[in-house]
């Protein structure tokens, strides 16, 4: 970059050996101003400008490609008609001056001359800034998000002020006129201890778009409280919902009860207790104590939609901080379903088989604090206890081959709520049914044409065979018939009720059984 002493210079002309011109000058993220060509129209020979910053660009044409600018060399490119070298050149200028560029000879000796004076245009300056309007309200300190006026004066017209992120306010750009100006800016989050903090300004020239130097609210040392500084704390309010005692080890209301709530509040001059549902009255609504005594008034049943409500406020900056709770209501009975794994519950435990163990889960539309219910007499066993909750509560119903098939009902239902009322009517699923059986292997004792096993059959179309098998004959699914049917000379019919036999009807594949090997396989009554 090239660095123009101050001073004067020749006037415009090519003179000496050669010739050269200053084309033009630019100013990356400045402007240029009242330019002046001694070519015009043609604009190519500049001869003034106005320039809005000391940093600018110069466009220079010469017949040589070495030039000379102020204390320094440039070595221009050849231009595309091969006729002329051209090429734009760094310039930091000191201000008003003369810009002179020489062209240089081969020899090295100093050739023609160009000269373009320049002006230096200066960037505003703000000539007054305060803080202006006071506090809102009542306050005495500002929080993040509050307003507070900046008022001041420049020495030029401009167009915009820029707020800076410091001090007291976040970044902001706000369109102004003139050489006065009074704008709003917007407080930062400065942090939670009160801290009297300034502002800083910047404004931008109407006409060249150049930003002035920044100035603070306090520069020159003022410490006037709203004028030079304002006072900047974040510190809010903090709300802290603790336990919640319910009447008589409930953990619900319901008619006219009561609840004390236990609550922790900080930095807080006022605060106001709401019920934002209507569910609840709450006593003492703009105290500040622990527990607050709420009662209900309204709501069926309620577990997860807020409905108390505390709204804290610090008076010197306004900050308020709302928190909410749930007081849970349960006003009304919960309705219960029963739901079981399957339509029917199967059976095993005999014939080389487990005991099965059925899921059975009790559905509530509300949470509970506690279920029982036990099964029908010779309808299965409960084993373990009811587990789960607060709204599906399971147990385990087993079921042995010796218990009688049929249909059975729930028996003592007394399901809690979380308000203490019972429940002792299932809505759906009051009834459930033994029915069918696991698999298991059967055996042909040698010669046998029958066999037994220990497991009643219900419903002759749900049996099933797997792999019937003997020494005299190959293996072949079957399916078992209803008595007395026959299908090949393979089917196995089965018959009676507990224990239920089971007839081979190829007797000649009997008689070869001798060894009593004979099985049928994945004897089961299904769902």
């Amino acid at each position: 970059m090239a660095i123009i002493p101050s001073g004067g210079g020749s006037a415009v002309g090519d003179g000496g050996s050669g010739w050269i011109k200053i084309a033009d000058v630019a100013a990356s993220g400045g402007t240029v101003t009242g330019k002046v060509f001694q070519d015009a129209p043609n604009n190519t020979l500049l001869q003034a400008a106005t320039v809005s910053q000391v940093d600018i660009q110069v466009t220079i044409r010469s017949s040589f490609p070495v030039v000379s600018v102020g204390a320094g060399t440039e070595v221009l490119s050849q231009a595309a008609d091969g006729g002329h070298y051209e090429g734009t050149v760094n310039v930091t200028i000191p201000g008003t001056s003369s810009l002179v560029v020489t062209a240089v000879t081969p020899n090295g000796e100093a050739g023609a001359t160009d000269t373009a004076d320049l002006a230096l245009d200066a960037p505003p300056s703000i000539l007054t800034l305060a803080f202006a309007g006071g506090y809102p309200g009542v306050q005495t300190e500002l929080k993040a998000g509050d307003s507070f006026q900046l008022s001041g004066t420049t020495d030029k017209d401009i167009n915009l002020v820029e707020i800076v992120d410091y001090g007291a306010c976040d970044f902001d750009q706000i369109v102004a006129s003139g050489q006065s100006f009074t704008v709003t800016g917007t407080i930062a989050d400065r942090g939670d201890v009160n801290t009297a903090r300034a502002a800083r300004v910047r404004v931008r020239d109407d006409v060249t778009g150049a930003f002035s130097a920044s100035r603070d609210t306090n520069t020159g040392g003022g410490s006037v409280d709203g004028t030079d500084l304002v006072f900047c704390n974040n510190l809010a309010p903090t709300v802290v919902w603790g336990a919640i005692t319910y009447p008589g080890g409930q953990q619900a209301l319901k008619g006219s009860e009561t609840a004390s709530v236990a609550i922790a509040v900080a930095n807080a001059d006022t605060i106001a207790f709401t019920s934002p549902n209507g569910d609840l009255t709450v006593t003492n609504p703009s105290t500040i104590e622990t527990p607050k005594i709420v009662t209900r008034i309204a709501g069926s049943y309620n577990v997860a939609t807020a409905n108390l409500r505390a709204v804290a406020n610090r008076a010197a900056n306004d900050a308020s901080t709302t928190d909410n709770e749930v007081v849970k209501i349960a006003n009304v009975a919960s309705t219960i379903d029963v739901t079981l794994p399957a339509a029917r519950l199967r059976s095993g435990g005999n014939d080389g088989t487990a005991v099965q163990n059925h899921t059975i889960t009790i559905e509530s539309d509300q949470q509970l604090l506690s279920v029982a219910m036990d099964e029908d007499a010779g309808g299965g066993t409960f084993t373990g206890a009811w587990v789960g909750g607060p709204s599906d509560w399971t147990r385990t119903l087993q079921v042995h081959d010796d218990d009688t098939k049929g249909t059975y009902n729930w028996q003592n239902l007394v399901a809690t709520n979380l308000a203490g009322t019972v429940t002792s009517a299932i809505s759906v699923g009051g009834s459930y049914e033994l029915g069918g059986f696991v698999q298991r292997t059967l055996t042909f004792a040698a010669f046998a044409t029958t066999t037994s096993m220990d497991v009643e059959v219900v419903t002759f179309s749900k049996l099933s065979a797997g792999v019937f098998t003997s020494t005299a004959q190959p293996a072949l699914r079957q399916a078992i018939g209803t008595p007395p049917s026959v299908t090949n000379g393979y089917t196995i019919v089965a018959a009676g009720v507990k224990p239920t036999t089971l007839t081979w009807l190829d007797t000649p594949a009997a008689g070869a059984n001798s060894g009593g090997t004979a099985q049928i396989t994945a004897v089961e009554e299904t769902v």
